[in-house]
Parts: structure tokens; C-alpha cells; sequence
């Protein structure tokens, strides 16, 4: 090599030596014959210990591996091999990600005599993505949840004004009825001051079931538009579960359990939770009419206690489940469907839970949870 060729070769080393981008240069036995400044201080290690080495003295096996498939693929098709991620972990253990480009360098017979790579490091780009990526994420999950939220929060509010409406409706309707029932109820009992056939005695006895039916509703329209704060008082649970399920009109043919615990004490207002638990009640006995078995059991657990009733009724069909507890919604052919959700006001008017659940076989089960305080 002449002074000439000599000095353009070092002309040109250090050219690349100042070159910002990380680059290198292999022979055909993938050694390192050239390196600038950028990749030694890149990879951490010294120009003195890399030149006459290969990847494997240097990297992971792994990455070595993968170094040296893409070296065979450039001197194989003696084409440009462009690398867009691949990484690297430097001598000091950083995992680099580079985007790196391997040129065939060629002698004057056109044959593949090097490898030029010129590698760009994208590890920051790339955090940067990664970060924006998760923030993406973070803020979507966050619109998700106020969305959802906010989509709770306005059903709430038109079930609540719909249930004020409702129960000014119900409080006004229930008194315009029961003036009339009153006057049916006095003439009625007139009647029976008379002498009555048999047909005639029939008839009046038909007109004061169905006078005490229509009271009832009457009484569970005015619950519904009656129900206000609760007075709360330290309560026995045991005693309130068995003073319900003695004053329910419970069918022979429908076996009744009660868990026996007693000591269970709550500070409810007793007039509501009893209402909403007779409502329960009434509805498990109502979805038996061939007979079956009532359960009711108390549960205490850490800021609770749960009052669940089980049956094994008909159950709840799976598309009214969802509104099971709205106004208006009955699957009986003569309910009004005031009774369970009667009984979920009364329940979150003492800042508790009411749920439902299909039973594995049959029948239905409703827990009444409460908060200790």
C-alpha cells in the first residue's frame, strides 16, 4: 500500500471515527477491522479490545446468533440487510435497541470483501413509545371509568326521579282509593245485618276478600310512597327474622327453615328492614305455589351482616332479572311490582345491599346485606 492509499485509509478512519452514528466494519470471518468512536462508547468496550474479535466475544449468545445471521444474509445475497429493531446489552448490562443497516463493501472485481454497519440507537425513541403507549392506555382505562361512571351516576338520578314521581303518584292514588273501599267495606257490613241466601252470602264474602285485597295494594302503594330516614335502634336480627316468617300466611306444603342464631344485633330502623324482608319473603312463598322449601339464615361477616332467603321457586327468568328491582316490574300475573323494589329502597335507605341470584338447580336466592354502622 503506497504513502497515498495509506493515508487516505486513515483520512477516512478518522472521518468515521467523528461520525455521530455508531459504525463498524467486518472481513468475511465477521471480525471487527474497523470501529468508530460511537460504537466503543456505545457497546463500552475499547477499539484495542474489539479489532480481530467477533460478536461472540463481546455479546450474549443469543444476540450473537442473531448478529451473525444477518451478516450471512448480507455477504450470502450481497445486498443492503436493513435491521429495523434489534437489541444489544452493552458491557455494562443496558439492553440497547438499535436500527442498524449492513452494506456490502466490494474490491475492484466486484467481490464481497466486507461488511459496513451503520447502526442508529432507537432505545430512547423507543421508551418514549412505550411511555406514550401506557399513558394511552392509563388515560383510555381512566375515560372508560368516568364514562362508566357517569353513565351509573345519570341512571341513578332518572331512577330516582322516576321513583319520586312515582311515589307522589302512588301516595296520591292510594288515598283517592281508599275512600271508596271504605264505603264498599261499611255497606258490606250492613249487608250482614240482613238475612242472606246462600248465593247472597257467597257474593259478600267475594266482595271483602277482594275489598282486603285491594287494601293491601293500597298498603304497599303507600309504603312505597311513605318511606323516609330511618330511625335506627339496636335490633336483635334473629327475633326480626322469626317474627316475619311466623307472621307471613306460609302454605302447608312449603317446608320453612330459619337459622337459629341468635345474638346478631344491628342498628336498623326495625319497621323498614321488617317490610323489606316480608317483601322477600312474601315473593319466595308466592314463587311455590306446589309447595317447596323457604330458607332464611344470617350471615356475619367483617363490616356486615347478611340476612339471605333461599327458595326454591320458579326462579327469575333471565331477561327480567336486570330490572328485577325497578318499579312497575312483576313477572306475577297479579302484581304490580312495587314489592322488591319496595324492599331495595328500604335496604339502601340503610346504606346497604339487596342482590339476587338464580339457585345452581332451582329457585332463587336474594341476600339483604347491612352495614354494622
Amino acid at each position: 500500500m503506497g504513502r497515498r492509499d495509506w493515508m487516505t485509509v486513515e483520512f477516512l478512519a478518522g472521518v468515521i471515527d467523528h461520525i455521530a452514528h455508531p459504525v463498524f466494519v467486518k472481513d468475511r470471518d465477521f471480525r471487527f477491522v474497523l470501529l468508530n468512536r460511537a460504537l466503543c462508547d456505545m457497546v463500552g468496550h475499547s477499539r484495542e479490545q474489539m479489532l480481530g474479535k467477533t460478536d461472540y466475544d463481546f455479546f450474549t449468545k443469543e444476540e450473537a446468533d442473531h448478529f451473525r445471521h444477518k451478516d450471512i444474509e448480507m455477504f450470502t445475497s450481497g445486498s443492503t440487510v436493513d435491521i429495523s429493531e434489534e437489541p444489544l446489552t452493552t458491557a455494562q448490562g443496558d439492553v440497547r435497541t438499535l436500527a442498524t443497516i449492513k452494506v456490502p463493501q466490494r474490491d475492484d472485481a466486484g467481490e464481497v470483501t466486507h461488511l459496513v454497519g451503520i447502526i442508529k440507537d432507537i432505545t430512547e425513541i423507543k421508551r418514549a413509545e412505550e411511555t406514550l403507549r401506557t399513558a394511552n392506555e392509563q388515560l383510555e382505562l381512566r375515560v372508560a371509568q368516568r364514562t362508566a361512571a357517569l353513565e351509573a351516576a345519570q341512571r341513578e338520578l332518572l331512577r330516582t326521579e322516576r321513583l319520586a314521581v312515582l311515589g307522589q303518584l302512588a301516595g296520591g292514588l292510594a288515598h283517592q282509593l281508599r275512600n271508596p273501599l271504605g264505603a264498599i267495606q261499611n255497606a258490606t257490613a250492613l249487608l250482614a245485618k240482613g238475612a242472606l241466601n246462600h248465593v247472597q252470602a257467597g257474593a259478600r264474602m267475594v266482595i271483602i276478600e277482594e275489598v282486603s285485597r285491594a287494601d293491601q295494594t293500597i298498603g304497599t302503594l303507600l309504603d312505597y310512597a311513605r318511606i323516609q330516614a330511618p330511625s335506627r335502634q339496636q335490633v336483635d336480627l334473629a327475633s326480626l327474622v322469626a317474627d316475619v316468617v311466623t307472621n307471613e300466611a306460609v302454605p302447608s306444603n312449603i317446608e320453612v327453615q330459619v337459622d337459629p342464631v341468635a345474638g346478631i344485633d344491628a342498628q336498623i330502623d326495625t319497621v323498614q328492614v321488617r317490610t323489606a324482608l316480608q317483601n322477600i319473603v312474601r315473593n319466595a312463598i308466592e314463587s311455590m305455589p306446589h309447595g317447596g322449601k323457604l330458607s332464611v339464615v344470617i350471615c356475619q361477616e367483617s363490616g356486615r351482616t347478611d340476612i339471605v332467603v333461599t327458595d326454591t321457586g320458579q326462579g327469575v327468568p333471565e331477561h327480567a332479572r336486570e330490572s328485577l328491582f325497578e318499579p312497575l316490574v312483576t313477572t306475577k300475573p297479579l302484581g304490580i311490582g312495587l314489592g322488591l323494589s319496595i324492599a331495595r329502597t328500604l335496604v339502601e335507605n340503610h346504606n346497604g345491599t339487596i342482590r339476587y341470584r338464580p339457585e345452581p338447580d332451582v329457585g332463587s336466592r336474594f341476600a339483604i346485606s347491612l352495614p354494622d354502622h
